[in-house]
């Protein structure tokens, strides 16, 4: 079962809860989420119209959580987001299994 909302995961409530509040503003439904291992368990019955997801966390981080998430549903869109090293996040993207990887890098405040 699909549903349409967009799922964001971070390990920091902060950024949770302000793309929680900016994606509720334009009017998209989300679920948040602390770690990638709840993710992985609720992908067995519903899965989102997209997904947010820190590239660092506890347990299993985002390129790990991509990984899963491609070998198991290939066609979902996820979003991975970092506020460390951009050249982290390039080489992960580009190393991955993604079918059209694509990134978009941001200047830090």
């Amino acid at each position: 079962m699909s549903s349409s909302q967009v799922w964001v995961i971070d390990d920091d409530r902060s950024i949770r809860w302000v793309l929680e509040k900016a994606l509720n503003q334009a009017d998209i439904s989300t679920a948040s989420f602390a770690d990638g291992n709840d993710v992985i368990k609720r992908l067995e019955h519903t899965q989102p119209a997209a997904i947010i997801s820190d590239i660092r966390m506890p347990g299993i981080d985002g390129l790990e959580l991509l990984a899963e998430i491609n070998q198991r549903h290939p066609h979902l869109p996820v979003i991975i987001t970092t506020a460390h090293s951009e050249s982290l996040l390039i080489r992960a993207v580009r190393s991955s299994t993604c079918q059209n990887p694509s990134t978009l890098t941001m200047p830090s405040p």
